[in-house]
């Protein structure tokens, strides 16, 4: 529920991950409340340095996060300036960083294309990007920016981010989190055709504002020119080729949820997060290298069928790969392994070299061994969780 008073224009943040984001999928709803006489923000969460540059003049910039960086810093200015002037913030920096914290950037993580036509993250992620930034970080900055703007609503993408993108669908969960927590409207960035949209903007009345905003991202989309046929048509051709075409609309879902969906991965979770979830996870591996080493010598029957070691190694494989599909966390089901090995040692060693518990049979070189080969497979299996298939193709 909106916090604003009747005494003053209603405040809306934008948080977006890239330069060009904001125009090319709010840009219509932002000129539009500018002019009904809302107060908008827009916070950009990256500065777009891997970003392509599209024409012969800017080609020498590619590569070169720092001049792609100061290039796109002009063209947003620009497209800002034609949209109505809005505010700008960058996150991490004056305005969307807590006032204990030193200011910070948040660096473009790149994408890739997906086999399915997606985007998914990047081989080569920088350290400082935004997706290996903590998400609690992320959060506690968007937060400071709701708080240093007096926002009454936040918008941002859906939970895929649009087209998959890893910073956009990192800026989803930091603004969602960041609106619940600072109790303010949430609401999501969704196709004109999407069936449960709960607010649609008819843009075409602020076309001209918009078409001048794309016009000024000229290292990353050619726009077409005017169609003397329709004027409010506009059109743009993507660094990979693709022509969209700007909706007569623009719609928006409003996040209904009581409360934000708990992290769901790994990399979503907050520092604590992480330490506790490697922590209950070495937990379950010492509990299961206990239980495994009791119980993988056990038979039945007469022929003797290892039954013990046959449960014992699904009981290991069923726990990594579960964490590796669930989590998406390598760190995790490391853990397990370790804890699976220290278990088994110690158990060993307390019973002696007489001991038991392993014996040299069959089940005890697979008790041994098998665990650790199962957690090493799980381990090098490469991270496919950014293949998606619900949209069509985007860009960054």
């Amino acid at each position: 529920m909106s916090k604003a008073s009747v005494t003053r224009p209603e405040r809306v943040l934008f948080v977006h991950a890239h330069p060009d984001d904001e125009t090319l999928s709010s840009g219509g709803t932002i000129a539009t409340l500018l002019e009904l006489g809302a107060e908008v923000t827009v916070l950009t969460a990256t500065r777009g340095e891997r970003g392509e540059m599209l024409t012969e003049r800017l080609a020498p910039l590619a590569g070169d996060a720092q001049r792609v960086a100061a290039h796109r810093e002009t063209e947003i200015d620009a497209a800002l300036a034609a949209l109505g002037g809005p505010a700008h913030l960058w996150l991490g920096g004056r305005g969307a960083r807590p006032t204990d914290l030193p200011e910070r950037r948040y660096v473009d993580s790149g994408m890739q294309w997906g086999p399915d036509g997606r985007a998914t993250a990047a081989d080569d992620a920088p350290v400082d990007s935004l997706t290996a930034a903590d998400l609690g970080e992320v959060v506690d900055d968007v937060r400071a920016a709701i708080r240093s703007t007096g926002a009454d609503a936040v918008v941002s993408y859906a939970d895929d981010g649009g087209y998959g993108h890893p910073d956009h669908v990192r800026v989803h969960h930091a603004a969602r989190y960041a609106a619940r927590a600072e109790e303010v409207a949430f609401s999501m960035i969704v196709a004109p055709d999407f069936g449960d949209a709960d607010v649609t903007v008819d843009v075409l009345p602020v076309r001209a504002k918009v078409r001048a905003a794309v016009e000024q991202y000229r290292s990353q989309v050619t726009v077409d020119p005017v169609d003397p046929a329709d004027p409010t048509a506009l059109s743009w051709v993507m660094p990979h080729g693709v022509r969209e075409h700007a909706p007569a609309v623009e719609a928006f879902r409003h996040d209904a949820d009581p409360q934000p969906p708990a992290p769901q991965t790994y990399a979503e979770m907050s520092g604590q997060g992480k330490v506790a979830a490697v922590a209950v996870a070495l937990v379950l591996g010492l509990v299961t290298g206990g239980l495994g080493t009791v119980t993988h010598q056990q038979t039945v029957g007469a022929a003797a069928f290892p039954i013990g070691m046959v449960i014992t190694t699904l009981l290991v494989i069923g726990l990594t790969v579960g964490i590796r599909l669930l989590y998406r966390s390598r760190a995790m089901v490391a853990a397990i392994g370790i804890g699976i090995l220290v278990a088994t040692q110690v158990l060993v060693s307390v019973g002696g070299q007489g001991s038991p518990l392993v014996l040299a049979n069959a089940a005890g070189y697979v008790w041994t061994f098998a665990p650790a080969v199962i957690a090493a497979l799980v381990l090098a299996w490469p991270d496919l969780s950014g293949l998606r298939s619900r949209t069509a193709p985007g860009r960054e």
